[in-house]
């Protein structure tokens, strides 16, 4: 978390820290401990065309563990599910390799504001009190909206009165951190793109000669 938002722009670094608070960070991980395994490193920051540089050839002799503590270590499983495990706030990542390139795999977490799902991205609700409030819109009826505002705990969620709203739109900012991955090394990246890619199936041949 704390190196993601070393990467954040100063007109954005407010939401993002908000939004990825130690107290609710901690409480809410979607299963992830503290003793979980820790980036090797030295870490990099990531671009797109870096990055791809180790992956255009195909990934093979990938360690399927490793790949699978990295997308754990690096906030991927709070918020998404990969094989029937992790978090839901965001898409589901398990057919992600069989519809994707590496290059889209790598620009979505790059740059995540890039491209924002309809269904993950967040609502600005301005308030007539001066202000505005941010979060993913879970429901509403005549009289209220439903807002999930961290998507690392999506059970927390915040009534708003419709009367105390003015208006609202949608988001350009993603939900996700820039630069999760900026504390992998070259080899912690290939890994957890072969996981990615692979769909959690430590079979795939990827991983085929590894031991």
């Amino acid at each position: 978390r704390k190196d993601a938002l070393k990467n954040v722009s100063k007109n954005t670094f407010d939401y993002y820290n908000t939004l990825s608070g130690d107290s609710i960070v901690n409480k809410a991980m979607m299963g992830l401990k503290e003793n979980i395994k820790q980036p090797k490193g030295p870490g990099r920051n990531w671009e797109v065309d870096t990055a791809l540089a180790y992956v255009k050839d195909g990934l093979t002799n990938r360690d399927f563990e490793n790949g699978k503590a990295m997308f754990s270590t690096v906030l991927c499983s709070a918020c998404h599910a990969m094989g029937g495990e992790g978090g839901v706030s965001g898409p589901n990542l398990t057919q992600v390799g069989t519809r994707f390139s590496y290059k889209d795999m790598l620009t979505a977490i790059i740059e995540p504001n890039k491209s924002i799902s309809d269904q993950f991205g967040s609502t600005v609700f301005y308030l007539k009190k001066g202000g505005s409030i941010v979060g993913k819109l879970i429901s509403e009826d005549g009289s209220k909206y439903v807002i999930a505002q961290n998507p690392f705990a999506m059970q927390n969620t915040k009534e708003v009165l419709k009367n105390e709203v003015t208006r609202t739109r949608v988001s350009e900012i993603s939900p996700m951190l820039p630069g999760l991955i900026n504390s992998l090394n070259a080899e912690e990246l290939k890994d957890l793109l072969a996981y990615l890619k692979s769909g959690g199936n430590p079979k795939d041949k990827m991983f085929s000669s590894k031991k």
